[in-house]
Parts: structure tokens; sequence; C-alpha cells
């Protein structure tokens, strides 16, 4: 059996796919972004649509990037979390 470490190392363990539940309050809001995203197209024509989109595609980005730092501080939080559990509070990071 591979390690944790492992499985992660050659891509087995993915954490930021399927992030969510379905049938939770993330999946409803979702659905709403949806729904109002839709209504916005139907108005919009021409450069407000194009301008629209790359608005979309900006918000993105900045949401995939908000998201990685996240897990990246979650990650370290909860390494250092471990340490203070093998080698005691206060000794291993200060």
């Amino acid at each position: 059996m591979k390690s944790i470490l492992e499985s992660f190392a050659y891509g087995e363990i993915r954490p930021l796919e399927g992030f969510f539940k379905w049938d939770s309050q993330y999946e409803s809001v979702l659905d709403r972004v949806s729904e109002y995203e839709g209504k916005l197209m139907a108005m919009l024509n021409g450069e407000a649509r194009e301008l629209f989109v790359k608005f979309l595609e900006a918000q993105t980005e900045a949401g995939e990037a908000a998201g990685l730092d996240r897990f990246i501080c979650g990650y370290r939080l909860g390494v250092l979390m471990m340490v203070e559990v093998f080698v005691g509070k206060g000794e291993s990071y200060e």
C-alpha cells in the first residue's frame, strides 16, 4: 500500500477536485450565480457582453488564486499542528 505522500506525489490525490458536497449551501449559491449570469448574458450584446465575459474570466482567475492560497495556508497550518503534536508547544517554530 502506498503512503499518502507517495499518492500525493504521483497525482493520485487531487484535493482541489470535487471539493464541495452536492446538496450543500455552496451548490445552492452556484445555482443562483449561474442563473444570474444567464439572465445578464441575455440582456447584454456587443461590447458590453465581451466586457462581462472578460470580467467573469478575471473573477474566476482571482477565485482560483485565492483558493490556492487558502489551500497552502491550511496545509501549512496542519503541518505545524502535527509538528506541535510530536515536538511540543513552541519548540518547533519559535
